[in-house]
């Protein structure tokens, strides 16, 4: 009787979770993110082992989904709550800006969130490039890593799931079809049973999936997500990330929807990058073998419960400041920034959006304010909007003329211009060396500088990364990813 209850709590607490709102009793401690790149690992293993990172693997979302950047306010009763601060604060250049951020966290109380009932799609590469029977102990080969990520997938899979497994190499192959997640023997086999098969078809492995996630669909299965297990290094068939872009699209359009888990050094940013901005999408890296570990404890099952979709910002500010530029919201490969974000998943950290704006008149900022828009909608289909205002309080700038509202926010403008500024130098590293070595030493001063202002604990691996890419550039060390530039 008292697991029945249990599966009523949960079941009444889904509907008002995908529905209007209401009071939950979580206060907001718990977090959301907006879904693209979810960390910066792959940026950071190339810097540990000796290499400057490419451009793209250097993103500013990845960055703030590493940190809990949470927002104070009034108690949160929503499923999505969002928030807003300003501060005031010079750029890289020693502009003076003014920083909107919108702090996202959640009511969910993780305790009891019933997890939807979800159609699995694992979708895997075994690929020559993939290393199904080598590499070491500190940094398995991706292929090792995929199926120590696959067997973790399964432990927490219940009978109300479904599991199906594609493999690609050469050969694009159904591995197992939906099956129930209460047989568990044929889903371990079917893993046990993956080996290297030839190249890299990852277009056609994923058109597979899409098949059987839109017969899931058809099938009145809900929530039907695509995980697909690659080193991003697609060969055969289509591989720009325009071509992966629409394919992803055209099945979210669908209802099904992407969770790329991207293994090794060897990744292409740029496709995984178009991939991971798609509506209900989201990626991860992995390196090491501790990375499974720490992914189960972190982000599952939050990886697979969006609570909002197209999130979009829009501010109206005080007389004499103009809209700067955005930090943290997903945009593909190449693409001009906007204010939206296709989705925003719950996690363990709260989130963070980041915008500034200059001052075009002398003075505009003395008393800045900024309302900002606030539009999504809800899994239910509902649309939800907001205003929220953001004021400066008159206080006077301190000594490195900075005054922010909250901690929060300073702690997420040093982020995003640390790593805007990574960004920046890498991009500059291939053709001038010396601009490189300008725009990531003035990055790196300016984030070791607030963070010692600061003085929050989490920001001191930070210091440790720019001065390690510093130190990479001016000793003019390869750039690249383990397969080249």
């Amino acid at each position: 009787m008292r697991h029945i209850e249990t599966r009523a709590v949960f079941s009444l607490f889904l509907a008002a979770a995908v529905g209007c709102g209401g009071d939950y009793g979580g206060g907001g401690d718990f977090g959301a993110t907006p879904g693209g790149v979810k960390d910066m690992k792959l940026a950071r293993e190339l810097i540990a082992n000796g290499q400057v990172p490419p451009a793209a693997a250097l993103l500013v979302e990845g960055m703030f989904a590493e940190h809990d950047l949470g927002l104070a306010g009034a108690p949160c009763n929503d499923v999505l709550c969002l928030r807003t601060a300003l501060g005031v604060a010079p750029d890289r250049d020693g502009d003076e800006r003014a920083w909107l951020q919108v702090g996202m966290s959640s009511n969910v109380i993780p305790e009891i969130f019933p997890r939807p009932d979800t159609t699995f799609i694992m979708t895997v590469d075994v690929s020559g490039s993939m290393g199904w029977s080598s590499g070491s102990d500190d940094y398995p080969t991706p292929g090792r890593l995929s199926r120590q990520l696959l067997h973790a997938l399964v432990d927490p899979i219940e009978g109300r799931d479904q599991v199906a497994i594609v493999t690609y190499g050469s050969d694009i192959r159904t591995a197992l079809p939906l099956t129930s997640g209460n047989n568990e023997a044929a889903i371990r086999g079917a893993i046990d049973g993956l080996r290297e098969a030839g190249s890299t078809d990852m277009y056609g492995g994923l058109q597979r999936a899409y098949e059987l996630g839109r017969q899931a669909r058809v099938a009145g299965r809900q929530n039907v997500r695509v995980v697909l297990f690659t080193d991003v290094q697609p060969n055969v068939g289509p591989t720009s990330p325009t071509a992966f872009d629409n394919l992803v699209s055209a099945g979210a359009a669908d209802g099904v929807h992407i969770t790329v888990v991207a293994f090794g050094l060897g990744v292409g940013p740029e496709v995984l990058q178009s991939m991971a901005k798609v509506r209900g999408a989201n990626a991860y890296s992995m390196q090491r073998g501790d990375d499974v570990t720490t992914f189960m404890e972190d982000e599952w099952p939050w990886f697979t419960a969006p609570i909002a979709y197209d999130l979009a910002v829009d501010v109206r500010h005080s007389s004499g400041l103009a809209i700067d530029q955005g930090y943290g919201f997903p945009v593909g490969f190449a693409e001009e920034p906007s204010f939206e974000v296709a989705t925003v998943f719950l996690s363990k950290k709260r989130g963070a959006l980041l915008l500034s704006l200059t001052e075009e008149t002398e003075g505009a900022l003395e008393l800045a304010y900024a309302d900002a828009d606030l539009a999504w909608v809800n899994p239910a289909g509902v649309r939800r909007t907001e205003t929220l205002r953001a004021t400066r309080d008159g206080s006077a700038l301190d000594e490195r003329g900075q005054w922010f509202a909250q901690e929060a926010t300073a702690r997420t403008t040093a982020l995003a211009l640390l790593v805007s500024g990574m960004h920046d130098a890498a991009a500059a590293y291939g053709g001038d060396p010396a601009l490189a070595t300008t725009i990531m030493r003035t990055a790196q001063d300016r984030f070791a500088a607030d963070a010692a202002a600061i003085g929050a604990a989490d920001l001191a691996p930070e210091v440790e990364l720019g001065r390690a890419m510093l130190d990479l550039i001016v000793e003019r060390a390869p750039q690249g990813t383990l397969y080249g530039p």
